[in-house]
C-alpha cells in the first residue's frame, strides 16, 4: 500500500483494515496465482484510493463491517479493469505475476467473480442487491466506453475531443463512479444520496484519468513522447485551427511542455481539472457533517496536487 506524509492518518487506518481483513479471507486462497496478484499489487495503491468506497460507506451511515467489504469487492474489479485496459490497448507487459495476455484475461475474469463473491457477504441483503447493481451498471458504462475507444478514430479534432469525453466519462469515470456508488449503496438506500456520490466517484475517475493522459506534458524530460490522442494534443490543434488530429513533430517532454505554455494550453487544462474538482466537492453537499466526509473532501486535493505543482515549474520554465 503505497503510504504518503500528506496523505490523512484516516485514509491510512481505513487501507490497513482492508489489507488486514482481505489477507484473511479463506475463498480468495483457493486461486493462489489470483491471490498473489492481489497482494503483490497492494503495494502501489494509495491508501485514500484503496479506502474510497469504505469512507463512503462510512459516510451515509453504513457499518465498519459493510463500508470493508465494499472496499474489498471493489477493489479487484479495479485491479481488473487495469488488466484488461493492457490487453485491449496492446500495452501489457508480462511479468512475474502475469505470463501472457490470455493469463491476464483469465486472472482478469477471476477478480471480477471474487468481487461478486464479496459483495454477497455484505450484512444486509437490500444493500447486497443496491451495491451489486452499482457493480454491474458501471461495470457495463465501463466496457462500453473501453469498446468506443477501441473502434472510434476520429481523424477530424472536433470529432475526436468529442469521443475522448465520451470515453473517459464512461470508461474511467465509471470505474470510480463504482467504488463511491457501490459503497454508499451498502451504507445506505437513499436513491438521492446513492446518486450524488456515484457523481462524486465519475469526477474523481475523470480526473484521474485526465492527470494520467497529461503526463507527458506535465512531466518534461530528456525522453521521448509516446503520441497518442490525447487532451493536450487536441486543444492544441484546436488552438492552432487544425481541422485534422495530426501529431507535432517534436521530439521530447521538454518541447512538448514548452509548446504548450507558449500557446495557452496549460491554462485551459487548469481551469478544466479545476471544473471537476467543483463537480466532486459539489457532489457531497448532501451528506451530514462527519469525519468521513471531511475525508472525501480532501481527496480532489490530494490527486491534484502533484500535478499542479508540475503545471506551476513547467510555466516557470523550471525542470521537474
Amino acid at each position: 500500500m503505497m503510504e504518503s506524509k500528506n496523505t490523512p492518518a484516516i485514509f491510512e487506518d481505513y487501507a490497513q483494515k482492508i489489507v488486514q481483513t482481505l489477507r484473511r479471507n479463506t475463498f480468495l486462497p483457493t486461486f493462489s496465482e489470483c491471490a498473489r496478484l492481489i497482494d503483490a499489487s497492494l503495494q502501489d495503491v494509495p491508501a485514500w484510493e484503496l479506502a474510497l468506497p469504505a469512507i463512503v460507506c462510512a459516510a451515509v451511515g453504513g457499518t465498519e463491517v459493510n463500508a470493508i467489504k465494499a472496499a474489498i469487492a471493489w477493489y479487484p474489479m479495479y485491479l481488473a479493469s487495469e488488466i484488461l485496459d493492457s490487453v485491449e490497448d496492446d500495452e501489457f507487459e508480462p511479468d512475474q505475476f502475469i505470463s501472457s495476455p490470455a493469463v491476464a484475461t483469465n486472472l482478469a475474469t477471476s477478480l471480477i467473480f471474487f468481487s461478486f463473491h464479496t459483495l454477497a457477504s455484505i450484512d444486509d441483503l437490500d444493500g447486497v442487491g443496491r451495491a451489486s447493481r452499482e457493480f454491474a451498471s458501471s461495470g457495463f458504462s465501463a466496457t462500453l466506453g473501453q469498446h468506443q475507444d477501441l473502434i472510434k478514430r476520429s481523424a477530424l479534432v472536433e470529432d475526436a475531443l468529442n469521443d475522448y469525453w465520451d470515453t473517459i466519462i464512461q470508461k474511467s469515470g465509471s470505474v470510480f463512479r463504482m467504488a463511491a456508488a457501490g459503497g454508499a449503496s451498502a451504507g445506505t438506500a437513499d436513491q438521492t444520496v446513492i446518486e450524488a456520490l456515484a457523481d462524486y466517484g465519475t469526477a474523481l475517475g475523470v480526473l484521474l484519468q485526465l492527470m494520467d493522459d497529461c503526463r507527458d506534458a506535465f512531466s518534461p524530460g530528456s525522453d521521448a513522447i509516446k503520441w497518442e490522442v490525447s487532451l493536450p494534443l487536441l486543444l492544441y490543434l484546436l488552438d492552432r485551427g487544425e481541422e485534422k488530429v495530426a501529431f507535432p513533430g517534436l521530439q521530447t517532454r521538454s518541447e512538448w511542455g514548452a509548446v504548450l505554455n507558449q500557446s495557452g494550453v496549460f491554462h485551459i487544462i487548469t481551469s478544466i481539472l479545476l471544473e471537476w474538482k467543483n463537480r466532486a466537492l459539489a457532489s457531497l453537499s448532501s451528506l451530514p457533517p462527519s469525519v468521513e466526509k471531511s475525508m472525501l473532501e480532501k481527496i480532489p486535493a490530494l490527486v491534484l496536487d502533484r500535478l499542479a505543482s508540475n503545471i506551476k515549474k513547467v510555466s516557470d520554465g523550471n525542470p521537474v
